[in-house]
């Protein structure tokens, strides 16, 4: 699919976008299925907001653009030519990519977390302990919930949204003439362990939909209206070390490709992992890359896995290499 000068068959598969940020990646996210062409959004902690095209032989960049905060989270339109973005200053803006403009369509009074599209409207949660709704034509506030605490991760999958929150409760909401707070539970597992990511899960064969909590003690739990209390946790990112200790590592990101529901986690250790159905069972993981992998992202077609190499501060300033830089890689979804 894509061509480099790696010797391993493996890795002839892979391909590096050029011109990345210089600073880790905190936003990675494909264009839609439905949208008009194929592209990858990448947002960074040096400000910065950049589009590359996809295409079969070659990725091209194509725009860049500078943000007041931090973008932390991303959001595309159907049709791919707008991207909505939620900063650390609160700010919720489009960017029209025709114009290549930036305009304020929401803000909350403390950064905003997370970003999802939801057919016609947006939806934000923030470390201001809400959750908003947004109309993007108008600027206007559509409607507004508040949290016990700030927003940790949230996930959208229509007719359902939940959302993690920082003093370890989770929100289900309806958004069915909503939104309607259907239930607030516990994060499941033992301990104060952030969720730093959160993708909601729908079975194909029965559909029962459920949800997936990334932490950062290198398990992802799944939970549901059911089973409040949670499954059996899957261990991720842990690895043995001398004497029987186990080595944790952060989960940084759950992703679920929405044609195969095959599911990806990648983490602090600087391993990515290709999962089965509802994480049945481990389907491949990665060599462990010299950095962390801060996100990643499937592309529309359920075809193309994405993922971006960068630190993540989890084991403190004194293991930052300012050598090591940025890199964001390309390569096939493994189902």
């Amino acid at each position: 699919m894509y061509q480099s000068n790696q010797k391993s068959a493996e890795q002839k598969k892979v391909y590096e976008l050029p011109d990345p940020p210089t600073d880790s990646v905190s936003a990675l996210e494909f264009a839609p299925g439905t949208s008009s062409w194929n592209a990858i959004f990448a947002g960074s902690w040096d400000k910065s907001v950049r589009i590359w095209e996809v295409q079969s032989d070659k990725v091209e960049p194509k725009v860049m653009k500078s943000l007041d905060g931090v973008p932390l989270d991303a959001a595309w339109n159907d049709s791919g030519s707008k991207i909505y973005l939620a900063d650390t200053n609160g700010s919720v803006n489009e960017w029209d990519l025709e114009s290549n403009q930036l305009r304020r369509v929401g803000v909350h009074d403390q950064g905003a977390r997370t970003c999802h599209w939801v057919g016609s409207y947006l939806m934000t949660t923030s470390w201001d302990k809400t959750i908003r709704f947004w109309d993007p034509r108008t600027s206007s506030e559509l409607a507004k919930k508040y949290l016990p605490e700030r927003s940790f991760a949230a996930d959208v999958l229509h007719p359902v949204a939940v959302v993690a929150c920082a003093d370890q409760s989770v929100l289900a909401f309806s958004l069915d003439g909503g939104p309607v707070e259907q239930a607030r539970l516990k994060s499941p597992g033992l301990g104060n362990h952030q969720v730093r990511s959160l993708a909601i899960f729908q079975a194909k064969q029965t559909g029962q939909t459920s949800w997936f909590l990334a932490k950062t003690n290198g398990m992802v739990y799944e939970q549901s209206l059911t089973k409040r209390s949670g499954c059996v946790p899957t261990r991720c990112h842990r690895s043995e070390v001398s004497n029987g200790f186990l080595d944790t590592h952060v989960v940084n990101e759950v992703k679920i490709n929405r044609v195969t529901n095959n599911m990806v986690t990648v983490g602090s250790d600087g391993v990515f992992c290709f999962w089965g159905s509802g994480m049945t069972g481990r389907l491949m993981q990665s060599q462990v890359h010299d950095q962390s992998i801060t996100r990643c992202s499937i592309s529309g077609d359920g075809q193309i896995f994405a993922y971006a190499l960068g630190y993540d501060w989890s084991k403190g300033f004194e293991h930052f290499d300012p050598n090591k830089k940025p890199q964001i890689f390309l390569r096939p979804f493994v189902n």
